[in-house]
C-alpha cells in the first residue's frame, strides 16, 4: 500500500510537532481510528450531486484536486459507501457492539429534553440520514483498505500573536456514534484536531495551553492550562479522551450528556437560565453547560487502545499547509452528502473549510478560535500592561484633582455672586440666573468627584493584582465546562427509568390529544393528564418547590392579564388585581430564596 506523501518544509516544525503530539485514549469497542488521506480517498467516489465524477478505486489526491479546479463552483462530495451492507452483513459486524454499561440517559434529562429526543430520533424520517448498513460497510473498508495498523496526524505550525501554534489533524473513515454507540448522528469521515499553543520566550517555546475539538464547548472553554490538574500529561504529550464514536475530545474521562444549543435560541436560553437562578437558586448547582440537555450519552471512557508516543501504535506525522494541494484544492464535502437541513448526518469539510467553502476559523484564526487573541503568552504581560495602565490613570487622576479644585472655586464664585444678587430687587432675575448656574456648576463636580472615585478604585484593585503572583488559577477562564455526568444507583434511580421510558410517550400523546380531539370534556381531561405529568415529574425529580413556584408566577401573568381585562371592561376598581398577585408571588420567591440559601 502506498506510503502517504510526507513534506518537511521546516525541520524544526517537525520536530515541535513530534515533541508535543497529544496521546489519544479511546473507548473500548471503537471501530475507527485515524488514517492517511491517500488510503481514504482511494476507497472512495467522487460526485456532483447525483453524478459520480470519478468511479472508486479510480481516484486520488491528485484526481480529486484536478477534478474540484474544473468544477469550482459545484458542490462535490466524496462516498465512502458505495453499497451500504444487508442485514446479514450488518450482524457479522454486531461482535463489535461496546460493552458499555447502560447509562440511565432517559432519567438524566427532564421531560422537555426527553420529548426532543423523540422529535430529534422522528426527524431522521424526514432529514437526509445515513442509511442502515453504511457503518458496518465503512468498518470493512477500514479494516481491509485503510491500513488501520498506521495511524496518520496532520500537523501543521503557524506562529502569530507571541504563540508558537501546533495543530494536529485526525481524519476518521466514519462517525458511527448513532449506530454503534446510541448517539445522536452517523456520517461518513470525521475531521477532528487537538491544538497546542506554546509561548515564545527568550528561553524559547513553551507549553502553554491545549484545546480540543469538542461538541459542547466553544472559545475559552475549549482550552486547558498546561498546569491544569485535570490535563493529563504523558512527558509533554498531552492525553486526550476521544469520544466513542463521535471521535470529540475531552481532557476528563467520563460519560458525557449531550445538550444542543442552537444559535436562534441562544438568547432565550441565556434568558431562561437568568430567570431559573433567580428564582430557583436551589437548581444553580450542577448546572454547568449550555444549551438543552437531551439524552444520548458521549462515552470518552479512556478504556480502550491509546495512540501516541510510548504507546501501542503510534503517530505518522505529515505537515501540512495552505500549499497543500489537497487541503486548499478541494472545498467539498469529505464523505457521503445526505443533504441534512439539520447537519448532524451530513458529511464534513475537511481541515480548512466549512461545508459552505468558507475557510473554517480554527485554520483562519487558531487563537481566536480558543479564546487567546485575549490572553498574552507570558503571564508577566499582564502585569506590565497593567502598570501601564497605572501610569494612565494616575495621569487622569492629576487631571480630575486639578479639575475638581478649579472647579471648587468656580463653584464657590458663583454661589457667594448669587447670595449678593438675591439681596437686591432689581437682580432676581440676575440672581436665579445665577443659582441655576450654582446648581449645574454643583452637578458637574459631583459627576467629576464620581469619575475621579471610579479611576482612584480601578487604581486600587490594579495595584492588588499586581501584589498577587502574575499566574491566575489555571481554570479561571473556564465560563461554562462541559462535565462528565455520572449516572446515579439505587431504587430511585431505576424508578426513574421506568417512568422517563414510559411517561414521554404518553405525555407526547397527551398533549397532541388536547388539541386534536374535538370534544370539549375529553381535551379537558387530557389537559388534567399533562398536568398530572408534569407533577409526577416534578416529584420524581425532586422539584416540587419548583413547580409550585413556577405555577405561583404563572398565575400572577394570568392574574395581570385578567386584571387589565376587568378594568377596560368594568372599571378601574379592578385594574390593581393582577399587580397585587405580582407583587404577593414576588414576596413568596424572594422570600423562598432566602429561605434556601440558608
Amino acid at each position: 500500500m502506498a506510503e502517504p506523501e510526507e513534506t518537511v518544509p521546516y525541520e524544526s516544525d517537525l520536530e515541535l510537532l513530534r515533541r508535543y503530539e497529544p496521546v489519544l485514549s479511546y473507548t473500548d469497542g471503537e471501530r475507527f481510528f485515524p488514517v492517511a488521506v491517500e488510503d481514504y480517498v482511494r476507497c472512495c467516489g467522487l460526485w456532483r450531486g447525483e453524478e459520480q465524477l470519478v468511479p472508486a478505486g479510480e481516484l486520488t489526491t491528485e484526481v480529486l484536486v484536478a477534478t474540484a479546479a474544473r468544477h469550482p463552483d459545484s458542490q462535490l462530495s466524496l462516498l465512502l459507501v458505495q453499497e451500504p451492507f444487508h442485514r446479514k452483513e450488518v450482524r457479522r459486524y454486531s461482535h463489535a457492539k461496546p460493552p458499555i454499561a447502560k447509562s440511565g440517559r432517559l432519567a438524566a434529562v427532564g421531560l422537555f429534553g426527553r420529548v426532543f429526543d423523540v422529535l430529534l430520533r422522528a426527524s431522521l424520517f424526514l432529514r437526509g440520514s445515513v442509511p442502515g448498513g453504511v457503518a458496518a460497510a465503512a468498518a470493512d473498508l477500514y479494516e481491509r483498505r485503510m491500513n488501520p495498523s498506521r495511524c496518520t496526524y496532520y500537523g501543521r505550525v503557524v506562529r502569530e500573536g507571541g504563540y508558537v501554534i501546533l495543530q494536529y489533524f485526525f481524519l476518521y473513515a466514519m462517525n458511527d456514534w448513532r449506530t454503534t454507540f446510541s448517539g445522536v448522528n452517523d456520517h461518513e469521515a470525521d475531521w477532528e484536531a487537538v491544538t497546542v499553543y506554546l509561548a515564545e520566550s527568550p528561553d524559547g517555546p513553551r507549553p502553554a495551553w491545549v484545546a480540543v475539538s469538542a461538541h459542547d464547548e466553544s472559545g475559552d472553554d475549549l482550552r486547558r492550562r498546561w498546569d491544569d490538574p485535570e490535563l493529563r500529561r504523558v512527558g509533554d504529550h498531552p492525553m486526550i479522551y476521544v469520544g466513542a464514536g463521535s471521535h470529540s475530545g475531552a481532557f476528563v474521562r467520563g460519560r458525557y450528556l449531550v445538550t444542543v444549543n442552537p444559535a436562534r435560541l441562544r438568547p432565550v436560553l441565556r434568558g431562561t437560565r437568568r430567570v431559573t437562578a433567580f428564582a430557583f437558586p436551589w437548581l444553580r448547582e450542577g448546572r454547568r453547560h449550555t444549551g438543552v440537555g437531551i439524552p444520548f450519552i458521549d462515552y470518552a471512557m479512556g478504556d480502550g487502545e491509546e495512540i501516541g508516543p510510548s504507546r501501542g501504535r503510534g503517530w505518522h506525522p505529515v505537515l501540512i499547509s495552505d500549499e497543500t494541494p489537497w487541503v486548499s484544492g478541494f472545498h467539498g464535502l469529505w464523505g457521503r452528502d445526505t443533504r441534512d437541513w439539520v447537519g448532524g448526518e451530513r458529511a464534513p469539510a475537511g481541515p480548512r473549510y466549512e461545508r459552505d467553502g468558507r475557510v473554517r476559523t480554527l485554520w483562519a484564526d487558531p487563537l481566536g478560535w480558543a479564546g487567546l487573541q485575549k490572553v498574552p503568552p507570558q503571564p508577566e504581560d499582564d502585569h506590565r500592561a497593567l502598570r501601564e495602565r497605572i501610569a494612565i490613570l494616575d495621569r487622569e487622576i492629576a487631571d480630575a484633582d486639578a479639575t475638581i479644585e478649579r472647579d471648587r472655586e468656580e463653584l464657590r464664585r458663583l454661589r457667594a455672586a448669587a447670595v449678593s444678587l438675591g439681596h437686591h430687587e432689581n437682580a432676581r432675575a440676575l440672581a436665579r440666573q445665577r443659582s441655576a448656574d450654582v446648581v449645574k456648576a454643583e452637578n458637574a463636580l459631583r459627576a467629576l468627584v464620581r469619575t475621579r472615585t471610579d479611576l482612584a478604585e480601578e487604581r486600587a484593585a490594579h495595584d492588588a493584582t499586581l501584589a498577587r503572583p502574575p499566574e491566575a488559577e489555571p481554570q479561571e477562564h473556564l465560563r461554562e465546562p462541559n462535565v462528565p455526568y455520572t449516572p446515579t444507583r439505587g431504587s430511585r434511580t431505576r424508578f426513574l427509568n421506568v417512568w422517563a421510558a414510559l411517561s414521554t410517550p404518553l405525555f407526547i400523546l397527551a398533549v397532541v390529544g388536547v388539541f386534536v380531539v374535538p370534544h370539549e370534556p375529553v381535551s379537558i381531561l387530557l389537559a388534567g393528564v399533562v398536568f398530572l405529568f408534569l407533577t409526577m415529574e416534578a416529584w420524581a425529580r425532586r422539584r416540587m418547590l419548583a413547580l409550585a413556584t413556577g405555577l405561583l408566577m404563572l398565575a400572577g401573568a394570568v392574574a395581570v392579564v385578567v386584571g387589565l381585562s376587568f378594568a377596560v371592561v368594568y372599571g378601574g376598581r379592578y385594574v390593581l388585581l393582577g399587580p397585587m398577585v405580582v407583587v404577593a408571588g414576588v414576596l413568596l420567591v424572594v422570600n423562598l430564596r432566602e429561605l434556601f440559601r440558608k
